[in-house]
């Protein structure tokens, strides 16, 4: 059985009169690529912070491999690699001066990976940072979290100012980083697609509280969209468990519900001599009928 790399247990956090993670439990085996998501404003930023110690929760308690979050060790610290929104530093350093000065922190530090990245990704290490667009930046800051090889990546919406280019390229990054060292990663971000490609886990963050955590395909598997065409009048309130979402016009619905058996489908067919066209959505579309 895997050990449990990152958990966070009962957290609460409130700023001012706003409650915005309510009772979180939330655990990431070794080994894991989990993706995050959630509206804007959710509270995924104030719940990656908690988790690194980064925010000191109300209520509750975050651990990263073992150790207490708020009093995590400067060892514990080194084996994590983590990507904030928005990348702070020197903006007058260059590029190579800021990742020499960053790798001075760590006893190891992979300088011939990090010349690889900045070649790869177009980044010129004679640039000055306050010369850099936000996407280079953002390569900048997820190159510094990959340098000196840690156990733990935390990237919080590391790929939203990436050209579609750099974002397949660290996408390919984290899979081969996971694949090939087992390496644990929590993936904050609000583009679908990149955590359909990357995580084989998904949790859902909505109301301060985790709505969903499991495997993507099963997630896939229960949310359903249906397509009603029925004989007979249909009423405002069907009788399907766990209806996320309904749009009923006298004999024809189109209903997302999250589970469905084979044996509600075959009453309601018989009751409303109805034709049932089951629709299997994208996570994008799951996210969007969750948060409707």
């Amino acid at each position: 059985m895997s050990e449990i790399t990152l958990s966070l247990t009962g957290i609460c956090k409130s700023f001012g009169e706003k409650k915005v993670l309510k009772s979180v439990d939330f655990t990431v085996p070794e080994g894991t690529i989990i993706g995050l998501m959630g509206k804007n404003g959710a509270g995924k930023s104030t719940l990656i912070k908690c988790l690194l110690g980064l925010l000191k929760p109300d209520e509750g308690n975050a651990e990263v491999l073992g150790e207490a979050s708020w009093n995590m060790s400067v060892a514990t610290k080194h084996r994590i690699g983590y990507v904030p929104q928005i990348l702070t530093g020197f903006r007058w350093m260059r590029v190579e001066t800021m990742l020499d000065y960053t790798g001075s922190f760590y006893k190891y530090w992979n300088n011939s990976k990090v010349i690889s990245l900045l070649k790869k990704w177009d980044l010129d290490p004679w640039s000055k940072i306050s010369s850099l667009s936000v996407g280079e930046r953002q390569k900048l800051a997820i190159i510094q979290a990959m340098g000196h090889e840690p156990d733990v990546y935390v990237f919080d919406e590391p790929v939203a100012s990436l050209d579609p280019v750099a974002r397949r390229e660290f996408i390919k990054q984290l899979i081969e980083l996971n694949m090939n060292e087992n390496k644990t990663m929590l993936f904050s971000t609000h583009i679908s697609s990149d955590l359909e490609r990357v995580a084989a886990d998904i949790a859902l963050l909505k109301d301060g509280i985790i709505s969903f955590k499991g495997d993507l395909s099963e997630l896939k598997e229960r949310v359903k969209r249906l397509h009603i065409r029925a004989s007979k009048e249909l009423p405002q309130s069907l009788p399907f468990h766990r209806i996320i979402n309904s749009q009923i016009n006298h004999k024809s619905a189109v209903v997302t519900v999250d589970g469905i058996t084979e044996e509600e489908l075959i009453a309601f067919k018989s009751s409303y001599q109805a034709i049932i066209t089951i629709e299997t959505l994208n996570l994008e579309d799951i996210f969007l009928e969750l948060n409707q």
